[in-house]
């Protein structure tokens, strides 16, 4: 009878000690459910002979978090128009990936995420006009801010690697292909219901 007493002792110990260290560690703060967010950034594009440019790019997004750890995210980037004096491009896309999050404390999480790009391109070449699309991939890491409850700040750096394949600029069949990397430092809003 004094054993199984003790042994009851320690495991409503154990259980009322975890229970209360998981309720301190969270402290009422809900890791889960659907939030909305929009973003405002700069746009800078590296590709082949001197396709650069930096301009300002806008993106909304809408996701879920499952736990404090992992997230789906879908959105709306515009690109702005970026290219050089012979070809230049006009690109917005869709995005859907998973983001994986490490909360440093209550407050702050940092996090990596990647995921699929669907992107719709206006191409216009020494004056000739054509569309196309395509879809990459792309990947990104960041910091989310709680400054109030549901109210979160993110900062953000996304690389997309847009490949525009021979088949996709028919207007320039010389082409064989053309590629730029299209780095996305944004900074954010988000609320979580």
């Amino acid at each position: 009878m004094k054993k199984f007493t003790l042994t009851t002792l320690a495991a409503t110990s154990l259980l009322m000690t975890s229970g209360a260290s998981f309720a301190a560690t969270n402290d009422g703060v809900d890791h889960h459910g659907i939030y909305v967010g929009a973003g405002y950034g700069l746009v800078d594009v590296d590709g082949d002979e001197d396709f650069d440019r930096d301009d300002n790019a806008a993106n909304v997004y809408i996701g879920t978090q499952f736990n404090q750890y992992l997230s789906i995210e879908g959105g709306y980037i515009d690109f702005g128009e970026y290219g050089n004096d012979t070809f230049n491009t006009e690109v917005d896309g869709y995005t859907l990936g998973l983001k994986a999050g490490l909360p440093i404390n209550e407050y702050i999480t940092v996090y990596a995420k990647g995921g699929q790009l669907w992107w719709d391109a206006d191409i216009n070449a020494a004056g000739v006009n054509d569309s196309t699309d395509g879809d990459d991939l792309f990947y990104g890491v960041g910091a989310s801010f709680a400054v109030s409850e549901g109210w979160d700040v993110r900062l953000e750096y996304t690389r997309f690697d847009l490949e525009f394949e021979r088949d996709e600029i028919g207007i320039l069949s010389e082409i064989d292909s053309f590629d730029s990397d299209v780095d996305y430092a944004s900074v954010a809003v988000q609320y979580t219901f």
